[in-house]
Formats: structure tokens, sequence, C-alpha cells
């Protein structure tokens, strides 16, 4: 059955844009969780069951609401069923310390928190002092395994992550029949829906606002990108809660009537086994899930040999995003690709919190290899030169700006920062200077440059990180590499080298003379290091599984104290 084309509002909740697509498919398959499988009238059902006991609970519009979850059934009711209501929703992450969830508490000032009940342990500390409710609910409600269940149970009432009073359990709440119907929210136009947050590249924490018709408005761009069919599998496996990446692939998915297939599994380790289990028709990850794929073997990348072949026959799209992917290992992705027998061809992007993700996105089949592809037609970008504020040509380097429903309505409380990225036109259009350098393709595609906010002078050059770790990945020696600034009184900054590699047992002499010759030829000498640090593992990640850039740039402030200290 082909996609009902007809247009629709996007100027609605996300819950309104959902279930004004879904209405001819409410028969589709809406979720798969382990082997049980939601169809679309029954997800709508819990939606709106879930709709009335919040609001019985005390829930209104515009009420902030924290959510901690994982990708269950339960957590993405939930989620639709704030949007219904007209809740503001804060996305609290799983992977963060209790003293990052504090100030992040104190930022937003939620009324409640609805938790998966392991995570409480984060909150319970604070609902007192910081005058907010909590709800729990169990991330195995909707698993069959019984044994696993109990077991879970027993560990969380272990470690205390659990209340005594009923009404403080979803669970339980869910069992009462609530009669009562919610007053469903009058949706304004750019109002905030949504708080996540983010570190962006500087790893400086920040919450975003966010308005629900721009979530839609990205799925719509996207729409015109993929082919997405009623009924293609999805696969489920980026955070929804706290994540934007996460959010716009459930919303994508579910609008276009797909078989959500949801995962808890969703490190680079589970992500093959994921893909053959759910027989996905499409998929996203970030680089390390995609390179999970293949290996390192004499110096050349090929398909990982616990591979078997024609195990992804079903897969149609393959894209990476979250963090810029390396071109050094495409090819080899793909050839382990067409061994498991899929023609899917590895896609990129870019995006950002403060966009609700996508904003340029290759598809494989469609974009050249080694662009990032096309802005989505939903939103107007332009590349600026931030010296003189005009706009550059094709084939020259600029910053890109962003505008359009999807981009922020601005960081939360933070004027400041609010001043630094947003401007106004001649014509009073309002634009977001993402940070990133792009330059446009003739063929209308984009490349990237780097991170405005990462570069550095050395010298008289100036020095784009990104742009030299692509380099060094060319390598064979070399797993991954970050390039973090060092202060120089003569030459302002000088690169710092940290580079991870595959094996640690060569000869460091031989490798330094052939990253030298390198770095020479293509870049110049500024771009020389002035230090190299190895590592015989991956580089430390944050939770969004970014590169922790602020972390490798701590270690050269520390280093350098320590010199310091020793000179005295």
């Amino acid at each position: 059955m082909e996609k009902n084309n007809s247009e629709v509002n996007l100027n609605c909740s996300a819950y309104d844009y959902l279930l004004e697509n879904n209405k001819k498919y409410m028969d589709y398959t809406a979720i798969t969780f382990e082997n049980r499988k939601i169809t679309y009238e029954e997800m709508h059902d819990r939606i709106e069951k879930y709709a009335r006991l919040l609001y019985k609970k005390g829930i209104r519009k515009n009420d902030v609401i924290g959510v901690c979850v994982v990708n269950t059934p339960e957590s993405l009711y939930l989620m639709y069923a704030l949007s219904a209501i007209g809740a503001r929703v804060v996305g609290f992450s799983l992977f963060d310390t209790k003293d990052k969830v504090k100030k992040d508490i104190e930022l937003t000032r939620p009324k409640m928190i609805i938790t998966v009940d392991m995570m409480y342990g984060n909150f319970k500390d604070f609902e007192k002092s910081l005058n907010f409710a909590t709800m729990l609910y169990s991330p195995m409600s909707s698993s069959e395994n019984k044994k696993l269940k109990t077991l879970y149970k027993l560990m969380q009432i272990t470690k205390g992550n659990f209340k005594l009073s009923p009404n403080s359990n979803l669970e339980h709440l869910l069992k009462e029949k609530v009669l009562e119907d919610y007053e469903k929210s009058n949706y304004t136009i750019d109002e905030i829906t949504d708080i996540m947050f983010t570190g962006g590249s500087t790893g400086v924490h920040k919450g975003v606002d966010l308005s629900a018709n721009g979530l839609n408005y990205v799925v719509e761009g996207m729409n015109s990108l993929f082919k997405a069919e009623p009924g293609m599998i999805h696969l489920g496996n980026i955070p929804f809660g706290h994540m934007v990446f996460g959010r716009m692939v459930m919303h994508f998915a579910l609008c276009n009537n797909m078989e959500f297939a949801l995962t808890l599994k969703a490190m680079p380790e589970d992500f093959y086994n994921e893909l053959v289990r759910t027989q996905a028709n499409a998929a996203v990850g970030g680089p390390i899930h995609w390179v999970s794929l293949i290996e390192e073997v004499n110096g050349k990348f090929q398909p990982k040999s616990t591979l078997k072949a024609n195990s992804l026959t079903n897969l149609q799209y393959a894209t990476s995003g979250g963090e810029a992917k390396k071109i050094t290992t495409d090819q080899a992705i793909n050839n382990a690709l067409r061994f498991c027998g899929s023609d899917a061809i590895l896609g990129d992007g870019l995006g950002s919190t403060e966009t609700w993700a996508t904003i340029i996105a290759n598809n494989g089949r469609k974009n050249t290899v080694g662009t990032l592809g096309n802005a989505i037609p939903t939103v107007q970008v332009k590349l600026i030169n931030p010296e003189t504020g005009e706009t550059v040509k094709k084939g020259e380097k600029g910053l890109l700006y962003v505008s359009g429903p999807q981009v922020m309505l601005g960081y939360h409380d933070n004027y400041e920062e609010n001043q630094k990225v947003f401007s106004y036109d001649e014509n009073g259009v309002k634009w977001f200077n993402t940070g990133d350098y792009l330059i446009e393709l003739e063929s209308g595609e984009y490349k990237y440059v780097g991170r405005q906010k990462r570069n550095f002078v050395s010298g008289v050059d100036n020095i784009y990180p990104e742009q030299l770790e692509s380099l060094l990945v060319t390598l064979p020696e070399v797993r991954e590499a970050v390039i973090t600034a060092i202060s120089d009184e003569m030459r302002q900054y000088i690169p710092s080298y940290h580079i991870s590699l595959y094996d640690t047992n060569i000869d460091y002499e031989l490798f330094e003379k052939k990253l030298e010759k390198l770095v020479l030829t293509r870049l110049g000498e500024s771009w020389l290091p002035g230090k190299i640090e190895y590592f015989d593992e991956p580089l430390k990640r944050m939770a969004n599984t970014k590169v922790d850039i602020s972390y490798y740039s701590n270690r050269d402030k520390e280093s350098k104290q320590k010199s310091l200290n020793l000179e005295k």
C-alpha cells in the first residue's frame, strides 16, 4: 500500500501530526518489542489512556515535566501523551551524573519527573529541596521474560529504586479505569514543547527550547529525501528521551506508518545482531555503530568475520549521524553491507540539538559519496563569510546559518548565549549560526570543513581540527584522532594530537616520520604536532556518543601545569 501523500497540518502538536498521518493505517504494526507486536490502533489507545491518567494526576498544558526513559513501548506512549496534553517535556539522560542532573533540574524547575525506576537514584535526593514529584515505571513492563523481570525487580529493590506509594507507580496507576477525559492541548505555533540539553562541541552544557511544529517540519523535510513506505521496519535503537536525533527518528518512522522496532540493545556491539533480529529496512547510528561491521586485518579494513552472508537482505537505508563519519571506512562498511546482502549505501548528514536534528542529509542511494548531501526543503540555509557578513559563492568556505520552524526558540534562560548565535537579516528573518564551516558544491550538495569554535590560529594559519583529524585516520595505524590547541607565546596555539591506535606495538619513530610527511605535504608546517598522545583503545565519548573533546583539552592543561610545576 502506498503512502498517503495528502497534505497534513504541520503547525500542530507532535501527537496531532502523528494521529493525522496514522488514520488510514490503524491495522498496521506500529511497534515491536521483543516478540510483541502493537498495532497503530493499540498504540493510540494506550497513548490516550496515558494522557487521561497523567491529566488526572494534575499534569496540564505548559507544565514542565521531566522524563528519563529508555526505548520501550511505555516510554513512547508517555512521550506522545505529554504532547497531547501540551506539557513541556525535559529530557534527562540516563548517562548523566547526579550533580549534572541536579543542575538541569535547577535550570528547568520541573513539576514532576517520570523516570524508569533504575534511574530513581539520580532524582530522589532532590525531590523535597527542588520541589518536584516523581513517578516511576519499569523498563521491563513489556518484557515477556518472567525470569529477567523478577531478577530486575529484585535488583531495583536492593538498590532502593522504588517508592512505597502506589500513586507514584505508573504501572499500578494504569490498572485503574480512568473514565474522565483530558483537555487536549490547544496548540500555538512556536510554543516551547521540549527542552533538550546539549554540550555542543565545546562541552558547555545548555538547555535548548524547542517546538513541536519544528519537529514536524523536520519529518516533512526528511520525507522528500527518503522514500519511507507504510509497513517498512525501522530499527528503534537511538535513545528518544533525551536525544533529538532519536526523537526525530521515532517521529519520522511512526508518522510514515512504519514498524518501529524498539530495542534496549543500543550499543555498537549489539548493532549488527539487532539489525539481523529485526530484519530492519532502515537504520541509523553513529559512525561507531557502522564501524562495528568491519575490522582491520593486516592494515586493511574488511567485513567483520562474525558477519553472515545474506543476513541483511532487507536493509535498504543505512544512515550515519551524530558525528562526522570517516571517509576512509566508508567503502569497507558498504562492502560489509554487500556481503550481508544489503544494497544500502551508507549515507550521512548534518544537524544539531538546536535544529531538531537534521539540516542536511545524504541519501546514500542518490547523493555523492563524501558529501553531506542536500539541505532538507523545509529549512533555509546560507553560508556566510564571518569577516564580511556576506554570502559566499559556491566552492567557497562559509559558516552555516539556518532559518525556519525547526530552529530552536533559544537557549533556556540564557540571554547571553542567544545573543551569540542569533541574528536578523535586512528582511527581519531570524538566523541561527550553527558554528559549522561548509562548502556548497556546484551540485548543490554540501561538504563539511569544520567547527568555528574548534578552529584556532597557529602562526599565520587557521587550523581546522576536523580537517586534520580526517587526514590522520587515512593512516592505517590510526583508529581515531582528536586535535586540540595548546597555548603558545610565539604562535598563539600549536596542535596537540590525541591518537587512538589499532596496535600500539609499532615503530613509533617510523610512524611519526610518515605522519609528518603526510601533514607537511597536505596541510603545511603549522599543522604539525606540538605534542602527540597515544591511546590503545577508542577515544573517550560523551553520553551522546560524540568524542569528548573537552576531556582531551583538559588533559593538555593538566600536562602543561605539571610541566610548569616541575620547572619551578
